[in-house]
């Protein structure tokens, strides 16, 4: 009798745990499907918390190797919270050389992170070549544009305005002593439709932003942008918004 009942709890118990292994296998494919339908309304709610957004984020990467899908991820997120404008930088132009591979990531990211969201969004990947995109006429639809910059981008965004200047006063349109800050800005910002980036994110162990043009910026630093976290992308905005700007003032 006491065996029957040995035998018996231990079918159940055997019982219950191949119930239990059914159920932890499923966990993974449970939480991605809430993650996708969670992720667009979390990043909502945090962004709504914030005191202020970026306009435009700079990322700047200054490693020896890229992780393409880590960008997407930055990228995306960005775009979650409403950020409008993302430049995306490394000296050697590597990638922007590989930029499909990018905007690849940035597809699949879209539809992890946006969800059912992703076509209210429009991410246009900006060269200097491309004319300016156009809306379509659908308010319903939000454009991001991003750009991919090297150094060569920066020396020659520096030379075009230098002779932009140099046939406006030759033209007498402008004096040498009324060419200030304000003025390069303005003429860069008519070149290429892209307002100065607010905060950029240094990623790699190089103290230097290797040729990035040096706009009066927020920089914020991270050892690098392999395997960075949601949390960690959005402490780092955060900080942005708790950072008093007295230059602007």
């Amino acid at each position: 009798m006491l065996r029957t009942v040995l035998l018996q709890l231990i079918h159940c118990l055997l019982g219950l745990g191949i119930f239990l292994r059914q159920i932890i296998l499923q966990l993974p494919l449970a939480y991605s499907v809430l993650g996708k339908k969670t992720a667009i309304t979390k990043i909502r709610s945090d962004a709504k918390s914030l005191k202020k957004l970026p306009l435009h984020v700079g990322v700047v990467v200054v490693e020896n190797e890229y992780s393409y899908s880590d960008l997407a991820n930055i990228i995306v997120w960005s775009v979650a919270f409403g950020i409008s404008y993302i430049s995306v930088y490394d000296i050697n132009g590597e990638i922007k050389r590989n930029s499909f591979l990018l905007q690849s990531e940035v597809q699949k990211s879209k539809e992890h992170i946006l969800a059912s969201d992703q076509n209210k969004f429009d991410i246009d990947f900006h060269s200097k070549s491309s004319s300016e995109k156009k809306d379509g006429g659908c308010s319903n639809i939000k454009q991001i544009r991003v750009r991919l910059l090297s150094l060569n981008d920066g020396r020659q965004n520096l030379v075009e305005m230098t002779q932009s200047l140099s046939k406006l006063v030759a033209g007498h349109k402008y004096r040498l002593e009324d060419i200030m800050p304000s003025t390069v800005d303005a003429l860069l910002q008519d070149a290429h439709k892209f307002p100065d980036p607010d905060l950029v994110l240094r990623c790699g162990p190089v103290d230097a932003l290797l040729g990035y043009l040096p706009w009066e910026i927020r920089l914020k630093s991270i050892s690098s942008h392999w395997n960075i976290s949601y949390q960690n992308y959005l402490s780092l905005v955060s900080a942005y918004g708790d950072t008093d700007q007295r230059f602007r003032k």
